[in-house]
């Protein structure tokens, strides 16, 4: 059966139909903001392959990607051994692998809110239960360590961290890391990392990267090429196994057999990588640079307005914003409004699972115009009422 289109999705497809032209601020995707990894290193890099055109595919994945993974880690102080990385195609492939190795029907897992929408659905079809442990808002999206005692019961099998966070931007410290990494030990529950905008870590240290900081008992560490090159489309994420030997080497064992099943990561990036990042590093630091600049820029001008209230983002591409100010509509109401009146789509917190009061979640990858121009029309259009 279908599923019906949100009174959202409905309204924006109505005026596209009509000719306007709506600016998708929560747009996260690094291509359409332009950002492109360097065309030519791709190219000298698939070239071998398309000249021999072979298949040896190996179901952790080809070693000389799993070692160059391996030496990015052990660039930022994490030893990892290459025999304990497993590559996907895609972040949400390795969710759902997780998901079907760790719990079964009856069994929970343990997911931070607001959150990533995907997860609820990965977790639907690995027939498996999602529980919501808080973020706190008014502790700068900070863990609710409390409703995670709450919600954790006899059938809870992993607890899951994203961080950087999407969509609040918010970067779980290393205190929170710490107590974090304690509990979940003290439950015997794995830790699953959600990294994939760690490279875009806004704070003045290093990034607090559980594996390196604490080494859980048995963690898995889930990063990838979509936002780290802006490369969404060559579909190629990995899990990085961490923690005592004697829980990581069922855990690797039974993670290779799912992926043997699948060999569903495209071989010639694979063959690409150690390319990738041995040449690829110029163009992440200029990548870097740019996406905190917009980042400065969205912080700046949002803290203009006073009926706007956020926690500034520490990392990855996106902030939640909270209207403080009483509107005469709901939240699904203001976002539609918003787009019929001005022309600016931003998705609502309930997409994330957050439903208290009015919050917005809005992209500051977007390009300089768009963005100012964006927030410019978000702020007429609260002022309007």
């Amino acid at each position: 059966m279908a599923q019906q289109l949100n009174p959202i999705e409905q309204t924006h497809r109505r005026l596209t139909a009509a000719g306007k032209r709506i600016l998708r601020l929560y747009a996260g995707n690094p291509n359409d903001q332009g950002f492109h990894f360097p065309g030519e290193i791709l190219e000298r890099a698939y070239r071998d392959y398309f000249r021999r055109q072979d298949y040896r595919p190996h179901p952790k994945g080809l070693p000389q990607a799993r070692e160059a993974i391996a030496g990015y880690y052990a660039r930022q102080g994490a030893a990892l051994d290459p025999e304990h990385l497993i590559l996907t195609s895609g972040t949400s492939e390795s969710f759902f692998h997780l998901f079907s190795l760790l719990a079964g029907p009856g069994d929970n897992l343990l997911a931070p809110v607001p959150a990533y929408p995907l997860f609820d659905a990965i977790a639907e079809l690995a027939q498996v239960e999602l529980r919501h442990y808080a973020l706190r808002e008014d502790r700068a999206w900070g863990i609710d360590f409390e409703d995670i005692e709450r919600r954790a019961d006899a059938r809870s099998r992993a607890v899951i961290l994203v961080s950087p966070n999407n969509p609040t931007g918010a970067v779980a410290s290393r205190e929170e890391v710490a107590r974090l990494v304690a509990w979940a030990d003290a439950k015997d529950l794995p830790l699953i990392c959600d990294e994939v905008f760690s490279e875009f870590y806004f704070g003045p240290a290093s990034f607090p990267r559980p594996m390196a900081l604490q080494r859980p008992k048995l963690c898995f560490t889930l990063n990838g090429l979509s936002k780290m090159f802006a490369l969404p489309g060559l579909k190629l994420s990995w899990i990085a196994l961490s923690g005592e030997a004697a829980r990581v080497a069922p855990a690797l064992d039974r993670l290779e057999t799912i992926a043997d099943t699948f060999l569903s990561c495209h071989i010639p990036i694979q063959e690409a990588l150690p390319a990738l990042f041995a040449e690829g590093a110029p163009f992440l630091a200029d990548y870097r640079r740019e996406v905190r600049r917009r980042r400065d820029l969205a912080v700046a001008l949002l803290q203009e307005e006073s009926a706007l209230r956020f926690v500034p983002p520490q990392g990855g591409f996106y902030l939640t914003l909270s209207v403080a100010k009483e509107m005469p509509f709901d939240e699904e109401g203001f976002v539609i409004r918003l787009m019929e009146e001005e022309g600016v789509f931003l998705h609502p917190g309930y997409f994330y699972d957050d439903e208290s009061g009015t919050h917005l979640v809005l992209s500051f990858l977007a390009q300089e115009p768009e963005l100012r121009a964006g927030i410019a029309a978000l702020r007429r259009f609260i002022h309007r009422y």
